[in-house]
């Protein structure tokens, strides 16, 4: 199979020469940055920051340039994930002024290339990819990307883990099963120790911290981790029975949040 290290110079390279004075930074980010990788699973994220809101013409050169790369290497076709956000939407964001007139594209496993709205939700990314990202083309990601105040994070994080219980519903297949208790396992860990780790290096703590599902966090990290199959049993009602309890754990320790556990 063709190295990540390799897909990522194919791309660095191609976007360098077919956004040459619109891409301000790229920067690699996720498992391969903290040391996770898993090889026969784990996607590569990126962040990709142009001088400006992205929009259909540059929709089009994106697809061009993603549909030329899924070509080139096929095994990888479907494991890329790219966010492109503007350096002034990050920057709106930090001063707590993000608004819907702030446009993404996004290109994800199971996603088509999209526009979509800036939302508060994506602050979690970019604050993480200022603190851990690599840059692959620009400056730093640190001297690019602006901080953000912990608490717009934070708030942002809280939202994505009282949502949890609602979008574990529609995941039914051990894979999406395994990907929603380690993701809840990382947010449960930075909020309690205000630092992104990886799903690997959340479960640990996690299981700790729910001796009674330590069962069912080892199974979701060794499945994600080692490959599992698509025939192995998803866990039944253990799943979203787990992410009820992390959720409602989370939000009764936030002023006024357990009431607001769905």
């Amino acid at each position: 199979m063709t190295s990540p290290d390799v897909v990522l110079a194919d791309l660095r390279t191609t976007w360098a020469e077919a956004l040459a004075g619109r891409l301000v930074g790229l920067y690699l980010h996720g498992s391969l940055v903290a040391g996770d990788f898993a090889p026969a699973r784990s996607d590569l994220d990126l962040l990709a920051v142009p001088d400006r809101d992205p929009d259909e013409a540059l929709l089009d050169v994106l697809g061009g340039l993603h549909t030329g790369l899924d070509r080139r290497r096929p095994q990888w076709a479907g494991r890329i994930e790219v966010e492109y956000v503007s350096l002034h939407a990050v920057r709106d964001a930090a001063r707590g002024h993000l608004d819907r007139e702030h446009v993404i594209a996004r290109v994800s496993p199971g996603e088509l290339l999209h526009l979509l709205p800036a939302t508060s939700h994506r602050v979690v990314t970019w604050s993480s990819v200022r603190d851990q990202g690599r840059a692959l083309l620009g400056p730093e990601a640190g001297e690019l990307l602006p901080a953000i105040d912990p608490d717009l994070v934070r708030a942002a994080l809280l939202d994505h883990v009282r949502d949890w219980p609602d979008w574990v519903v529609e995941m039914t297949t051990p894979g999406a099963r395994s990907y929603a208790v380690l993701t809840l396992c990382r947010a449960y860990q930075r909020l309690r120790c205000d630092r992104q780790l990886s799903k690997r290096q959340a479960a640990a703590p996690t299981a700790a911290a729910f001796p009674h599902r330590a069962d069912l966090i080892g199974w979701a990290r060794d499945w994600w981790y080692d490959a599992g199959p698509d025939g192995d049993p998803d866990r039944g009602d253990d799943v979203p029975a787990f992410v009820r309890e992390v959720s409602a754990a989370v939000l009764a320790g936030e002023p006024g949040g357990g009431g607001r556990v769905r």
